[in-house]
């Protein structure tokens, strides 16, 4: 699958309405790194904030389900599976000796509809055994008669799925979907018991998910071949559960189907991630919107798609603001750090106090052209080195690959401090480390803009002997 590109009003979209939703998240700093807005199965507008880029993946989070439920839907065109049989009838060999009855009777749809049973997600996904852990959580509840969000009951179908077809997720998907879609140089995280996380994990580029949304769309055909049968996916996209009240004007209170949400607006539903990764379908608009962030406000990014970009689509239409528009574009950039490119830093090595993140000691050295900062933190009783990140003075340095991959600058504050700004590339993360030095010690702050918990800590650091 190869995307045309066209222009906003030839697909019926006004370049107004596209400039009004990329003017609302900036003012709102919503946090986004890219959108492809496609339509008529043509681009109809895309953008970076730099400096992420289309050559770079991101990582999907929780929009990584959507995947796994595909999986699961080539496995039952295959005769390999059924959504009605029993999920403890694929483990008869890691089944603990008295699971509780409604485990016993938990079906593979439960799994996909997050109707399990669990009234509370199991802490399932630690240690060297997750399928084991999934398999003696206590079932308060009988399987179906409740949502509750269930990230292992995802892992559960990727096991599954290995099961019956002797591949991983990834690799099972690779000839069947990621191949005919063209969707190439990814990965996807895998679990101790060597099988593809299912439930997060998926790292893909933003024309990727864009595909993936076509493909949902056009209903499993892709350029005339029907590869996925069309009922799987509109079982798969429509609703199977009740997740909260639907009058509420909330996106996650609309139904889900088997692992993708139904959204506030009619017809619309989605693959959705943590921080703000959606793959966004608008059936009646013959539409898809594709979105990477690392946003702490992720209701509002798709309050703003429905408040600009839905209500717009329509008959072509001229291209009246195409230029700024484009300007806009253009400008989309991830903001530096505020300050002088004028760095003063006395070449010094600190150990910290001791504090949550497990962080022992924080070096800084300089050059003619950038600095240098190399962390080494506690992680799973050893201890770690992190790569030397460099900073560029003022402009942002391109350094590493993969988790190591970050683009970092450095500023000199007014109260002398140094702001350090890193951002992972691959990632949603976006980290900040402040530094002033003061004679043998040293004040660090440390801030990320987005996270499961909360990270602004303020440390003390003395000089290394």
């Amino acid at each position: 699958m190869e995307f045309k590109r066209s222009t906003p009003g030839k697909l019926g979209i006004s370049p107004k309405a596209v400039t009004a939703f990329l003017n609302a998240v900036n003012d709102k700093e919503l946090g986004l790194h890219s959108f492809m807005l496609i339509r008529h199965g043509e681009v109809a507008a895309e953008g970076w904030w730099k400096p992420y880029s289309p050559d770079y993946v991101h990582m999907l989070f929780s929009l990584s389900k959507s995947f796994t439920s595909t999986a699961v839907g080539f496995a039952c065109q295959e005769g390999l599976l059924s959504i009605d049989e029993k999920v403890v009838s694929f483990f008869k060999d890691e089944l603990p000796a008295n699971p509780c009855e409604n485990m016993m009777n938990m079906t593979v749809r439960n799994l996909l509809t997050m109707g399990t049973g669990h009234s509370k997600e199991p802490n399932a996904l630690n240690g060297e055994k997750w399928a084991y852990n999934f398999l003696t959580s206590y079932v308060d509840k009988t399987p179906g008669s409740i949502f509750t969000y269930n990230t292992p009951a995802t892992y559960m179908l990727s096991r599954i799925v290995q099961k019956v077809t002797g591949e991983k997720v990834f690799d099972y998907l690779k000839p069947r979907l990621f191949d005919v879609l063209g969707i190439k140089n990814i990965w996807w995280e895998e679990s101790p018991e060597g099988a593809n996380t299912g439930g997060f994990g998926l790292n893909l580029h933003t024309e990727d998910i864009a595909k993936f949304g076509q493909f949902l769309l056009n209903k499993g055909n892709v350029d005339g071949k029907q590869i996925l049968n069309s009922e799987w996916i509109g079982l798969a996209t429509s609703k199977q559960i009740s997740n909260g009240d639907p009058n509420e004007d909330s996106d996650w209170s609309q139904g889900y189907g088997f692992q993708f949400w139904r959204c506030k607006r009619d017809g619309v539903y989605r693959g959705d991630g943590a921080f703000g990764q959606y793959c966004i379908v608008m059936p009646k608009q013959d539409a898809v919107l594709a979105v990477t962030s690392g946003s702490n406000d992720i209701g509002q990014i798709l309050n703003e798609a429905w408040t600009h970009l839905l209500p717009a689509m329509g008959e072509p239409t001229e291209d009246d603001g195409l230029d700024e528009m484009n300007d806009v574009i253009q400008s989309l950039s991830i903001p530096l750090p505020e300050g002088s490119k004028s760095v003063n830093i006395e070449n010094a090595e600190y150990n910290l106090a001791v504090n949550p993140l497990g962080l022992k000691t924080l070096k800084v050295t300089r050059d003619q052209t950038s600095a240098k900062l190399t962390i080494t933190y506690c992680q799973e009783n050893a201890y770690q080195k992190n790569e030397e990140i460099p900073f560029g003075f003022g402009e942002w340095i391109e350094n590493g690959e993969g988790f190591g991959h970050t683009f970092a600058a450095c500023v000199q504050q007014e109260d002398g401090s140094i702001r350090f700004k890193f951002i992972l590339a691959d990632t949603p993360f976006i980290r900040e480390v402040t530094l002033l030095q003061n004679g043998d010690f040293a004040e660090i702050t440390l801030r990320q803009n987005v996270g499961f918990q909360p990270v602004d800590l303020y440390l003390i650091g003395k000089k290394a002997l």
